[in-house]
């Protein structure tokens, strides 16, 4: 049963993240977490998503609502992917992973796998809470392993935890530089847990750029989505350094569109600090998932199916300001080109972000091409889907 393509837009006509939540979506969002959380255990993910997809396959139920069970298994595992690459970044890289006989070490972040039972979810949607996660695990799961404990609170500064002396005193900080010291945000928080001093030697305003451990832990934080240690340490550095890491790293954000409130946080503070410089080095990674959206059905499905999905997280989570700059750039051409290359799913996402003042300018555009291709029908329906929309925004 090859659903991928279409589960995604049944899916997707959820709409979890705006208007009032379904009956249909809530059904079935609940049934695609007690599948997960009855098979997943400590397996791998592959081997749960090829055996629920076989189970799917033989279970006596109608066609359309295992397409549906489908897609939010497909968001489900999706997400639950997203957190372990997260987490994985958590763990030191292993100079030796081979042993004196040649054999193998298994990498550290495979433990994350003993963790799925703590997943917390957040409510009505297909996400994670990140934190609530890592606070359950922390507290409950690695009461008697320090150092796992010590991590989950570092990458999440959890300061409540860092600074309680009798978790983690001098001795078991020497400890944890010996294992994990070599990990840049390890290595920040053991320096200033052992010595305060190191808090205005680390932190000093005069410097157009942090110092470079901060610096290394920043980039961590926000390429990887580590939202609470990115913003803990964003309130401590001046405003010329926040500019300086920010627009530094913004592009791998943008590029990876996987990590939800950083985006957010990011583009609200780099916006007021700078939103012409903003909106010029974010064009170059929005139009690079347009293009992907613009291939017939011929192309790369996979590819084209990512994009959309990025795309939709980036619009989702920018400020007001950088949206609106991105989707009338060029004479509106993301929109436009969508229109001339008649992809009706990109074309009906951009105009559910289009304002009402960006309207009128856009269907000016889309009417020029309009006039050219007055036979198509494909064109006229697009061009009913703008007059539509007017009229619903007036």
């Amino acid at each position: 049963m090859d659903l991928g393509s279409s589960s995604v837009l049944l899916l997707q006509g959820h709409a979890e993240d705006s208007g009032p939540l379904s009956l249909q979506h809530a059904a079935i969002r609940a049934i695609a977490l007690a599948l997960f959380r009855a098979n997943v255990r400590w397996r791998l993910l592959s081997e749960v998503t090829r055996s629920l997809k076989e189970w799917l396959a033989d279970v006596d139920l109608p066609v359309k609502v295992k397409r549906l069970i489908y897609a939010g298994l497909r968001e489900t595992f999706r997400e639950v992917q997203r957190w372990g690459e997260k987490h994985m970044h958590m763990f030191p890289d292993d100079a030796a992973r081979f042993t004196k006989n040649n054999v193998r070490r298994v990498h550290r972040g495979e433990h994350l796998r003993m963790f799925y039972d703590c997943i917390v979810w957040k409510a009505n949607k297909y996400h994670i809470d990140d934190y609530a996660t890592a606070r359950k695990i922390a507290l409950e799961e690695c009461h008697n392993w320090p150092v796992m404990q010590f991590q989950f609170a570092a990458v999440y500064a959890m300061i409540d935890l860092l600074e309680q002396d009798t978790r983690f005193d001098k001795i078991r900080l020497r400890t944890f530089r010996k294992q994990i010291g070599d990990h840049c945000v390890y290595d920040f928080w053991i320096r200033v847990l052992e010595d305060r001093e190191q808090w205005e030697k680390l932190f000093r305003p005069d410097g157009l750029s942090p110092h470079q451990l901060v610096s290394l832990v920043f980039q961590f934080a926000i390429v990887n989505g580590y939202f609470e240690l990115m913003s803990f340490l964003w309130d401590r550095i001046s405003s010329q350094q926040q500019e300086y890491i920010g627009f530094l790293n913004w592009k791998k954000v943008c590029f990876n569109a996987e990590h939800r409130e950083v985006i957010r946080f990011l583009c609200t503070r780099l916006c007021s600090l700078n939103s012409v410089g903003l909106a010029r080095i974010t064009w170059t990674s929005f139009y690079d998932k347009v293009y992907h959206t613009l291939e017939d059905d011929s192309g790369n499905n996979v590819l084209k199916t990512e994009s959309i999905r990025k795309l939709k997280c980036l619009l989702d989570n920018w400020c007001t300001s950088l949206r609106s700059a991105m989707l009338s750039k060029e004479n509106f051409r993301a929109f436009t080109d969508s229109f001339v290359n008649n992809q009706p799913e990109t074309f009906a996402m951009f105009l559910e972000y289009l304002d009402k003042n960006q309207l009128s300018s856009a269907r000016e555009f889309v009417d020029r091409f309009y006039d050219k291709r007055k036979t198509s029908e494909e064109a006229k329906s697009l061009r009913q889907m703008v007059i539509r929309r007017q009229q619903t925004v007036d």
